[in-house]
């Protein structure tokens, strides 16, 4: 089976001028050309041009001081995914092909992200979950409004507003509940609302969440509910290197009447504090670690996992991170006071 790399060469040879290398480098390091055709720094977008059949460089991810290289990103369209040595690309070979050359009909946009992590390894803080839960964030009033960006689907950054805000109670499937209305935007304009409904208990440190109701603003205007049963829970009350694994079913139901459930078998476990620089700053940040097994109508069991930063003291989640993609916290205030 041919890699995605080598895809890639397949790809950019059947439309020469078309091709591009799209690489978004966080904060913790920079990427670089063994040619020194290219110096991409943390925090920047660099798109690469391939314009001939005589493309050819090497990709070097160089991690800043006190952080590491974790690899190239694995994710849709993404180049040497899952590896950490550098990454050539190259286009030689391929001329005369007219299958190749005829592949493709419009430009085609692959990612080459690498990964950077704080090199502290698995030396974490031991401070409990606890000291990055914060009820305030959860009680009647609060408003926390935050921008967040993740990889564009053409490379750079797209960024979503959100507008948070804990507004009322009511009965969600039955369950008596606390509501949590949630407005999402881009560049000012509202994308969907969301209903989140939850309960808390602010001594054991935990919250339930029983599900969510969301609407779309933008044509086709869509909307569906999401109903866990009995609950997700997120437990703060975690000590560093502890685990808890919980059951429960996720049901989806949209306005056209069609539903799809699921059984998720979730394994969260809290690792400790680190230091983690995001665009707002840098914060010490609690590292939890969900780890799931999602079984639908197929019975195959699907397993994923997202690693999530917490900020100490606020709980203002920081950076997420999955396979596949990642969003960092870029800016925001609770209740008017800027985080």
């Amino acid at each position: 089976m041919l890699t995605l790399r080598y895809l890639l060469v397949l790809l950019c040879t059947a439309v020469l001028g078309a091709c591009k290398i799209s690489i978004s480098v966080p904060e913790g390091g920079s990427v670089t050309t063994r040619s020194g055709s290219l110096s991409c720094p943390g925090g920047e977008t660099c798109v690469v041009n391939v314009v001939d059949l005589l493309f050819d460089e090497t990709f070097v991810a160089r991690p800043a001081d006190g952080y590491r290289f974790e690899g190239w990103r694995k994710q849709h369209r993404g180049l040497c995914g899952g590896t950490t040595a550098p990454c050539r690309l190259f286009t030689s070979g391929f001329a005369g092909n007219d299958a190749l050359m005829a592949f493709l009909a419009s430009d085609e946009v692959f990612f080459l992200n690498p990964v950077f992590e704080a090199a502290s390894g698995n030396d974490y803080g031991t401070q409990p979950l606890s000291a990055c839960f914060s009820p305030d964030l959860f009680r009647q009033g609060t408003r926390f409004v935050s921008e967040y960006r993740r990889p564009g689907p053409g490379g750079g950054y797209f960024v979503a507003e959100f507008d948070q805000v804990i507004d009322g109670t009511g009965l969600f499937q039955g369950n008596p509940a606390i509501r949590m209305r949630l407005e999402q935007r881009s560049e000012g304009e509202l994308l969907a609302t969301n209903l989140t409904w939850f309960s808390i208990n602010p001594g054991a440190q935990r919250l339930r969440y029983y599900g969510s109701e969301v609407e779309t603003a933008q044509p086709p205007l869509t909307s569906a509910t999401l109903t866990l049963a009995p609950f997700k829970l997120n437990r703060w009350d975690l000590a560093a290197g502890q685990s808890f694994q919980q059951n429960y079913s996720s049901t989806l139901q949209d306005s056209r009447g069609s539903s799809s459930s699921q059984t998720v078998e979730l394994k969260t476990t809290y690792l400790g504090t680190e230091t983690i620089t995001v665009p707002a700053g840098t914060y010490t940040a609690c590292r939890v670690l969900e780890e799931s097994v999602e079984t639908g109508g197929t019975g195959v069991p699907a397993r994923s996992s997202e690693t999530q930063w917490y900020a100490l003291g606020t709980g203002i989640l920081l950076r997420s991170e999955s396979e596949d993609s990642y969003q960092e916290f870029l800016r925001g205030a609770i209740n008017g006071v800027p985080q």
